[in-house]
């Protein structure tokens, strides 16, 4: 899954009318998916009345003694994930003095108790419990009616108001029994009507919102979980086995998102490629899946936010040929060498990654292709790291995310060797690096003076240069290049979130080498 940009500073949902002096803080650490979440969860906060702050806290801020409750939805795909967290975590207890700071996500889900322990105020509700923060409206409300103090936040009022002696029953793997259940239900049978209708707190698809604080595209979680047991993950283990959202409900949750304005919606899950959902009698794939919404959607564009080479079938590529699915797919590959891949009980060869390639090419023409790369698993040799260059080469894959590969406990990786050191991951992360810059460079300039159907973004950032009498728009076009467009100060440009043309003039080599996220300039045409 690909990662996010975040705010540089805060960004503001308001609909407190009815209790202005209520505020709540989310920041969300990792992937597009725990992004979508972070939204849904806050959306139940401003539709209760909360004023909303959404993701940029600074140790530059001032202390904000109005926020009452603070959300970080964490990551554990790194053990950097995991220590930014307990950053970020130490950040919220200075800024928020009279807040409760509650920890969900991956990295709640994987080591709760080193997460309670760094400060009574702070809460940690499991990832597969993430849904019970729709509760936590309603019950600070009731709480602070009871109460006469400014800010009703004792010590261990915030396990009371999340009830959440619940989730301390632990057993010693750290779940609770609800968790428990889940994860022995087998996989076919976890739906939203099936063992969620049982234990609604848990479902994990109960956040669905049509306005987006943060994103000025829309997404959908259609999937989570994963059925993988890849070596060296240990997302499977904090998320559990693959379930999917009913066909039905996906479709009518697209058209909602088309009625309310949005132009493109991003499919997302932990490995959509397992996708399951059940149609009438009988479960569907992600290519029935795609082919579904367009034959019940009326034009609003569909981008899937990243995919495993083996699904890449007849039946997928038949489907993406609509012009309404974009020509951009993140793959995820991890490495060249059949041996590495194999160690990392990856489901497929490089050959396959090949075939991926070209299939996809062949259904839509000159396609934005990503992937992700871990450098440096224990046993990759200079062959090994060799032959990941020469399948990027022949793949011609536009960007490559590439990290050095994190040892996470819990997981077969742990304690493979040889393990290679961390300058020589470093370094081949590095050159992957370099190899992503030159290939994104040569794709924007291979664009140059054509137009594209892009999405308009918001520009959140304080730190852009705009000369005198200009302002900057964001547009992320079909085939994910980001856009920036030097406009005069008054010119009337459409809403966020709507679909224009944009013409691309040229890339901004300098940014796209920094590594930064937006890499060409151009136009409204």
């Amino acid at each position: 899954m690909r990662r996010t940009e975040k705010s540089v500073f805060p960004i503001i949902s308001d609909k407190s009318e009815n209790s202005p002096h209520l505020s709540a803080h989310f920041e969300t650490l990792g992937c597009r998916l725990n992004q979508i979440e972070s939204e849904g969860a806050a959306d139940f906060f401003s539709q209760a009345g909360f004023r909303v702050e959404m993701n940029g806290v600074s140790a530059n801020d001032a202390t904000d003694g109005k926020i009452c409750v603070c959300v970080l939805n964490t990551c554990a795909v790194t053990t950097k994930a995991e220590q930014k967290a307990r950053r970020i975590i130490r950040l919220l207890l200075k800024k928020f003095p009279n807040a409760a700071i509650i920890v969900t996500g991956c990295y709640a889900q994987l080591s709760p108790k080193e997460i309670r322990s760094i400060d009574e105020r702070v809460v940690a509700l499991p990832g597969l419990a993430k849904s019970s923060l729709r509760e936590i409206p309603e019950k600070i409300f009731a709480a602070r009616n009871n109460s006469s103090a400014q800010n009703p936040f004792p010590k261990n009022f915030i396990e009371e108001i999340l009830g959440e002696k619940k989730f301390l029953s632990e057993n010693s793997n750290g779940e609770f029994p609800q968790q428990k259940e889940i994860r022995e239900t087998d996989s076919a049978k976890k739906t939203p009507h099936g063992i969620y209708a049982k234990n609604p707190a848990l479902d994990p698809f109960i956040f669905f919102s049509k306005e987006f604080v943060s994103h000025s595209r829309a997404s959908l979680k259609i999937q989570d979980g994963c059925d993988n047991s890849c070596s060296y993950c240990a997302i499977h283990l904090a998320r559990g086995k693959s379930v999917s959202l009913e066909a039905e409900a996906v479709v009518e949750r697209v058209n909602a998102l088309e009625e309310a304005g949005h132009a493109e919606v991003v499919l997302t899950g932990v490995n959509v490629g397992q996708y399951a959902g059940t149609f009438g009698e009988r479960k569907i794939g992600i290519a029935e899946l795609l082919s579904l919404i367009l034959s019940r959607t009326k034009k609003i564009a569909i981008r899937l936010s990243s995919i495993h080479p083996e699904i890449v079938d007849e039946k997928f590529c038949a489907a993406i040929k609509s012009e309404r699915v974009r020509p951009h797919f993140h793959l995820s590959v991890q490495s060249g060498s059949d041996s590495i891949l194999k160690k990392m009980n990856r489901r497929y060869t490089r050959n396959d990654v090949l075939r991926a390639c070209e299939m996809l090419r062949a259904a839509k023409e000159n396609p934005f292709l990503a992937c992700d790369i871990i450098a440096g698993f224990p046993g990759e040799s200079e062959e090994d790291f060799s032959m990941t260059l020469d399948l990027l080469e022949r793949c011609s894959f536009t960007n490559v995310h590439a990290f050095p590969f994190s040892s996470r406990k819990g997981t077969p990786a742990f304690s493979m060797k040889p393990k290679i050191p961390e300058r020589t991951k470093d370094s081949r992360a590095r050159i992957l690096a370099d190899f992503s810059a030159r290939q994104k460079i040569r794709y924007v300039e291979s664009f140059a003076q054509s137009s594209r159907r892009a999405i308009l973004e918001s520009v959140r950032s304080k730190k852009i240069a705009v000369p005198s009498g200009k302002k900057i728009l964001r547009a992320v076009t079909d085939n994910f290049i980001h856009t920036e467009i030097l406009c005069d100060e008054n010119f009337s440009a459409p809403k966020e979130g709507s679909e224009v043309f944009v013409k691309i003039f040229a890339a901004q080599k300098e940014r796209i080498i920094a590594g930064e996220e937006w890499e060409a300039w151009g136009e409204i045409s």
